[in-house]
């Protein structure tokens, strides 16, 4: 039994859509996932407008809630991370919970990258229990593609000490 040409182009159209339809892809959003070990609660939210290397990104990074507050952000970026952060245009903003962009923008009185950590002081300590997100514009990607697992830490405000918080296990196409 043959199908009429009219059902086959149809037939074909559709398969060619839907198969150009897997193949794109527009922002990430996911905590990423964990290669060793099993604590989940170290895995950080995050999104990515384009994910793609070689290309200019912005990164919305989690910065979970704290029993205390906070007067620092630091991350610390892998030694085959190759991106380029552009300090200028990092924000840190409140968010409402779930949300991944958006959110009421905080001052901050500094942003600087030195060996491969970049530290983001807000202009006023940070109250407990807020939850953050802190903004990356203007990155460009590393040119390979590939996993990426950038820990976090926060300074208390009370005790200068880092306190890890968790990574966020990048995916760059």
């Amino acid at each position: 039994m043959t199908l009429p040409m009219k059902q086959v182009l149809m037939s074909a159209a559709l398969i060619s859509v839907a198969i150009a339809g897997v193949g794109t892809s527009i922002a990430q959003t996911n905590p990423g996932f964990i290669l060793f070990g099993s604590n989940r609660d170290n895995a950080l939210d995050y999104c990515l407008d384009s994910g793609r290397s070689s290309t200019n990104d912005r990164y919305y990074l989690e910065v979970k809630p704290q029993k205390f507050k906070v007067s620092e952000i630091i991350l610390s970026f892998p030694e085959h991370y190759t991106g380029i952060i552009d300090t200028n245009l990092v924000e840190l903003r409140v968010m409402p919970d779930g949300e991944c962009r958006g959110g009421r923008e905080l001052p901050i009185a500094s942003a600087k990258l030195d060996n491969r950590r970049l530290v983001v002081i807000p202009k006023a300590e940070v109250p407990a229990e807020t939850r953050l997100r802190l903004v990356l514009s203007n990155v460009r990607n590393p040119d390979n593609g590939g996993f990426f697992q950038i820990d976090a830490r926060v300074l208390r405000a009370d005790v200068p000490v880092p306190v890890y918080i968790g990574s966020y296990i990048m995916t760059i196409d």
